[in-house]
């Protein structure tokens, strides 16, 4: 199990991918899957190598309404994240 506390108390939005899955015959699947990133300090030294990418609070409306045409910019907001210790 993870568990994440951040300083000070917040909530953590979390950058993920989802999508729904079809196929003939079969029923339908959702399926998500949260981004990582290497970890910082604080997490690396708790044994972990991987973490999860938070999104500042500011970016939520361009991660969930992405333009598809512009992989950058949301790349630049994976490059961006909040960062609670």
């Amino acid at each position: 199990m993870v568990e994440f506390r951040p300083e000070p108390t917040q909530n953590m939005r979390i950058a993920c991918l989802w999508s729904h899955w079809k196929s003939p015959g079969e029923p339908d699947r959702l399926s998500f899957a949260a981004i990582t990133d290497d970890p910082p300090p604080e997490i690396a030294a708790a044994g972990h190598d991987r973490c999860i990418i938070p999104i500042k609070p500011a970016n939520i409306g361009a991660w969930l309404n992405p333009d598809a045409g512009n992989l950058a910019a949301m790349q630049a907001l994976l490059e961006d994240p909040d960062c609670p210790y």
